[in-house]
């Protein structure tokens, strides 16, 4: 099989939105614009969507495919048989020669169909197994044992070290099956910013030019640990009236409605932004407190632009120590008694530090994390399953 031999290729996913539906657009849009021979159909669901989700499945009916609503959760439920035989029929219909399914739900559907004669390959993208975080109970185990049933079979795309080392350790899955391909972001749009282009971003959320910005971007979640984060600012935005915060992702309002009457001026919230750049570039730090992560696109995109970081040393960013860059170390919040501390702590000793963006953070980012160059490696993945399936 060469590299310009047509192929098509099913995108099954479940969230339609938050950072799973970022890697799902970002690779149909490189299909569609760098390799015009691969053809794409889409399986989404608009339960958990984002209106991009909608604009994307009508781009790629644009450009040929077809595209359906599984209309389910994330959750098993009784609406999963009839998807089952909603992708079946599509899969008949358009003959994909590989499947690319994301997050658990995708996952669950595409590699039951898998087993069926006649079906083609699928390739797993996890985006960050439940089983990182590590809480304990049925429900853990029971997310483990499926993905350690369902992984024997296949293959999965891993994004981080430490997620592939959690399919080997904890799901006890063949070395052979888990591919490690980083997470890529467009390096060419997020870019650091200079003292101008700081000032017109700041100008443009309302958020004053002077004083200290640090940010976060992700929805309220579980997994993302933003209770001892709001805790902390709670105490520091007393001590540091220069002291500025924003957060962009859905619950962020409700989070800031927690915070006390007196520091909630000081605290920007934004349920959704179509494009973050903006904030990126108003910013002097990147912080986040999750207990785990695949690669966060966020947290990428926030080192490409040339923030400092906080990050704390758990699952699947840990690993980020390993390219040089700007980054400050907060304990993995799982083995920690005082993480609400050490949060206030590491942020003390942020606001001292001085503002400018790190350049080299960017070119760290051109060189590991460029959105072209990891979605290459991922059509090679394509082709080289394909052509195994065949041999």
């Amino acid at each position: 099989m060469t590299e310009k031999t047509p192929i098509r290729i099913l995108f099954v996913s479940e969230p339609g939105r938050y950072g799973v539906f970022l890697v799902v657009q970002q690779l149909i849009r490189f299909m569609h614009t760098r390799h015009p021979e691969i053809s794409v159909d889409l399986a989404y669901s608009s339960r958990r969507s984002w209106p991009a989700t909608a604009e994307l499945a009508e781009e790629v009916r644009a450009h040929g495919g077809e595209a359906i609503d599984l209309n389910v959760g994330n959750a098993p439920e009784l609406r999963d048989f009839p998807a089952l035989l909603h992708l079946r029929k599509l899969i008949r219909r358009r003959r994909p020669q590989l499947i690319h399914c994301h997050s658990s739900k995708a996952g669950g559907l595409c590699r039951l169909l898998a087993a069926l004669p006649g079906m083609p390959p699928v390739l797993y993208s996890p985006n960050a197994y439940y089983g990182m975080a590590k809480t304990g109970g049925k429900k853990e185990k029971f997310f483990n044992w499926i993905e350690s049933w369902f992984g024997r079979t296949g293959h999965s795309h891993v994004v981080s070290a430490d997620e592939r080392r959690f399919g080997l350790e904890i799901l006890k899955l063949p070395p052979r099956s888990l591919i490690l391909i980083n997470n890529g972001i467009a390096t060419e749009r997020f870019t650091a910013a200079d003292a101008g282009q700081k000032n017109t971003a700041r100008d443009q959320l309302g958020i004053p030019r002077e004083g200290k910005l640090l940010i976060t971007t992700g929805r309220d979640s579980a997994q993302k640990n933003y209770a001892p984060l709001y805790a902390a600012l709670n105490r520091l935005m007393v001590a540091d009236p220069k002291i500025f915060f924003a957060h962009a992702g859905s619950g962020s309002e409700q989070l800031r409605a927690g915070l006390a009457p007196a520091q909630r001026p000081r605290c920007f919230a934004y349920e959704f932004m179509a494009d973050v750049r903006p904030l990126l570039w108003a910013a002097d730090g990147f912080i986040l407190t999750s207990f785990y992560e695949g690669l966060s696109v966020a947290m990428l995109e926030a080192v490409s632009c040339g923030l400092p970081l906080l990050l704390t040393d758990a699952p699947g960013i840990a690993g980020m120590g390993k390219y040089g860059l700007d980054i400050d170390w907060l304990p993995n919040p799982k083995t920690c008694d005082h993480f609400e501390a050490e949060v206030l702590q590491a942020l003390t000793a942020w606001s001292r530090r001085p503002t400018p963006a790190r350049p080299a953070q960017h070119a760290a980012a051109r060189q590991h994390f460029n959105a072209s160059t990891q979605a290459d490696k991922v059509v090679r993945t394509y082709r080289w399953l394909i052509q195994t399936r065949k041999s």
